[in-house]
């Protein structure tokens, strides 16, 4: 079939198609292949799960799978599934989170309350709400922390207090319970073990049980 007749069959052109074909194949969340693998306690909800799918899969650029994670993941979470994304790329960087983001799009996102996207730029707000948030991540070891990130480099402490931890981690809609153990499942694989057990007990801190970080 020429472009020319397709876009005559469909006036929005190939690109929603394709969405509403991916929309119509949309599976459940308990149904994605990876939850039945291993085991999870009943406080761990399946779309929660996808989110951590969700987080590895982008950071590692594996965007099959993001295209099954989102596919699985309910249309009531998908503004916590690009919260989820954009916070990966404090641990993946901007070319794979791109990407990520460009796949979700070509499959099709439907987030109707979109007041969580809405940003006023803030820096004392992002300051102080990002010293907060560490605190909850590292508990007492914070202040020591953000000594030895002043230490390794001037800036490192200001960019990670103002920008990680204030301007992304602290951002509403999903709680930091699921942010610290999307941060665990992108970790995990890439050999930082220091870093991924502070992240462990971050998400302990932050309200995850034992159980939940172990199936993660």
């Amino acid at each position: 079939v020429s472009m020319l007749a397709t876009k005559r069959i469909c006036p929005l052109g190939l690109t929603a198609l394709a969405r509403s074909f991916s929309k119509a194949a949309r599976k459940p969340a308990a149904e994605h292949p990876w939850i039945a693998q291993v085991p999870s306690p009943e406080s761990f909800k399946p779309e929660e799960r996808i989110l951590t799918f969700l987080a590895a899969n982008s950071a590692a650029g594996k965007l099959s799978n993001v295209e099954q994670d989102w596919l699985h993941l309910p249309s009531e979470f998908h503004g916590h599934g690009l919260e989820i994304i954009l916070q990966a790329h404090t641990l993946a960087g901007f070319p794979r989170i791109i990407n990520a983001l460009t796949k979700i799009h070509e499959v099709g996102v439907d987030v109707t309350d979109k007041r969580h996207l809405d940003e006023k730029p803030n820096l004392d707000e992002w300051r102080n709400n990002g010293r907060e948030t560490l605190r909850h991540v590292y508990g007492m070891i914070s202040s020591k922390m953000l000594q030895n990130f002043r230490s390794v480099h001037p800036l490192l402490e200001s960019i990670l207090v103002e920008h990680i931890y204030g301007r992304v981690l602290s951002r509403p809609l999903v709680d930091l319970r699921i942010r610290e153990m999307c941060t665990v499942s992108i970790i995990a694989g890439q050999n930082i073990p220091t870093q991924l057990l502070s992240h462990i007990r971050g998400s302990i801190r932050c309200g995850a049980s034992p159980e939940e970080v172990s199936t993660v």
